[in-house]
């Protein structure tokens, strides 16, 4: 169960980070005059990179903090 746990929680990190941050640009997007159509595409492209930026980074320190462990 706990192996679950630390397998879902990057996931749940990472896509709260994109989803707070798509908001936020998509609120500059539109104050910047940007159509609604063109704001989500973009959207879109930004949230699946961060995402997977995101999950990488957080795996990468993870592998860090348990060889650190050892």
């Amino acid at each position: 169960k706990h192996n679950t746990k630390k397998q879902v929680l990057p996931h749940i990190e990472a896509l709260t980070q994109n989803i707070l941050g798509m908001i936020i640009a998509f609120i500059i997007l539109y104050l910047w005059g940007m159509s609604m159509s063109e704001s989500v595409a973009l959207q879109c492209v930004f949230f699946i990179t961060s995402y997977i930026r995101s999950y990488i980074v957080r795996k990468f320190f993870q592998t860090i903090e348990i060889e650190h462990k050892e």
